[in-house]
């Protein structure tokens, strides 16, 4: 990058995807962070925005190539009094008011639900505050986008919920988002669509009362079918009907349910549909017996499963005994183990449960030894993700990483990462890699200045 006699940059430095992360970078010195803003290009200007460091000066700069820190909702609003910001005639200004997740008087909340501006009621209708008194008058906009926000709240009175369940409310809806993209402002004449996707939001809201859900056994539209499977309260017989749907997603809905009885859980384990069998395996009830069964038949992935965070101590020590290594990485997945068992998981010679075990910030620093010792470089990645990874040992994964097996993106990330391990990070060949490692509080500044275009750290 060429300087000027004075060492200031002339050229306006191009986005990378080391500079975006410099640009995040919270110990980036106040001298470089100068010359990153006066030589920055327009993208980068939108990182270096979002710093909350900069100078008045620093952000005058950015702000006069168009880029403004974005603010949350609450932030952006003017500095006034709520009750006059309710009035205000900036329709952005009352919505992301309503929106606010701080308590609001129940009487702003009404003021604000009478605004003639859709969205400002919508915000209103959703807060998780609402009055049921207010519930039940905006229950009476025939407006979908309105009963839409009432049929995802929680705070909605149950009786309102039965209403918008039952045909979507009274009075009918009359306008919907289609509605408002016609160029002359009416009414698209139908809202069977609307009406239905009320009625969906509102049986999947777990405070809707169950009374007359299982009309929609036989709905001929298979998401609503799918919402009612995922219910917590309906009856054995209805959850036994939606085990046996026609349609996969229904099913798989069911099968994850924890309330399915055990029966039918075995049945839909052995389902002819992929995505059905692999939603029996998250579901918190599923029988121990069928679980250590499936495990080594199944592609599970790291994930802790429900069954096995809900699993008792004892469960727990029996599994990690088993002779299948894939039921045994099932318990080192998890994160909080009885005493001892982390210790027996860290030393097990499979490398698939040393691959979920090595993350548990249980593990002290020479059982991390110990498993890279025992595993090689195919364990380094899941070793680079533990929390209290020493540096010293980063720093040697980092220098053994290959195309084959490279731990270097979760070393770039990790807090501990010294400074020769972030170095080697901005040489991969991974744009995310570097990034990260741009962003590490512990690259050294002469890298900072480097990437900058200079030759070292000014005097």
């Amino acid at each position: 990058m060429p300087h000027q006699e004075d060492g200031t940059i002339g050229l306006l430095l191009p986005y990378s995807p080391e500079l975006a992360g410099l640009a995040r970078n919270p110990n980036l010195p106040g001298r470089l962070l100068d010359r990153f803003v006066s030589a920055a290009d327009e993208d980068l200007c939108g990182y270096l925005a979002d710093r909350d460091d900069l100078t008045d000066n620093q952000a005058a700069v950015l702000a006069s190539r168009g880029a403004e820190s974005d603010l949350s909702c609450a932030e952006s609003l003017p500095d006034s009094p709520p009750w006059e910001l309710a009035r205000h005639p900036d329709e952005t200004v009352r919505t992301h008011l309503a929106e606010r997740e701080d308590s609001l008087p129940a009487d702003l909340l009404r003021l604000l639900g009478r605004d003639q501006v859709i969205a400002v009621v919508g915000a209103v209708a959703d807060h998780s505050e609402l009055p049921a008194d207010l519930a039940r008058e905006l229950a009476a906009r025939p407006d979908q986008a309105v009963r839409d926000a009432l049929a995802h709240n929680h705070a909605t009175p149950p009786d309102v919920l039965a209403a918008l369940l039952a045909d979507g409310g009274s009075p009918p809806i009359t306008s919907c988002g289609r509605c408002r993209h016609l160029p002359d402002g009416s009414a698209c004449g139908d809202h069977a669509a609307a009406v239905l996707a009320v009625r969906l939001a509102t049986l999947g809201n777990p405070t809707t009362p169950p009374e007359g859900m299982e009309q929609f056994l036989d709905h001929p539209d298979p998401w609503a079918r799918a919402a009612l499977a995922g219910r917590l309260d309906l009856t054995e017989q209805a959850y036994h009907r939606l085990a046996s749907d026609t349609d996969h997603r229904v099913r798989a809905e069911a099968a994850a349910n924890p309330t399915l009885g055990a029966s039918d859980i075995h049945t839909l384990a052995n389902d002819p549909d992929r995505t059905v069998r692999r939603a029996v395996l998250q579901n918190p009830t599923l029988p121990l017996p069928l679980l250590v069964r499936l495990a080594p038949a199944r592609r599970i992935g790291t994930e802790v499963l429900p069954r096995i965070k809900a699993a008792t101590p004892e469960e727990l020590r029996r599994l990690a005994q088993s002779n299948a290594a894939q039921v045994r990485a099932l318990v080192a997945a998890r994160p909080e183990l009885p005493a001892g068992l982390t210790a027996l998981l860290s030393d097990d010679p499979d490398i698939g449960v040393a691959k979920r075990i090595a993350p548990n910030p249980a593990l002290a620093p020479a059982q991390l030894y110990a498993i890279t010792a025992r595993h090689g470089p195919r364990a380094h990645e899941a070793v680079a993700r533990n929390p209290h990874c020493p540096p010293e040992l980063l720093h040697a994964m980092a220098l053994a990483a290959t195309p084959a097996v490279n731990p270097l993106g979760e070393i770039a990330k990790h807090p501990a990462a010294p400074p020769e391990a972030l170095l080697l990070c901005l040489a991969d060949p991974d744009e995310r890699v570097r990034s990260a490692a741009a962003a590490h509080p512990a690259l050294p500044v002469d890298a900072m200045a480097q990437l900058l275009g200079g030759r070292g750290e000014l005097a």
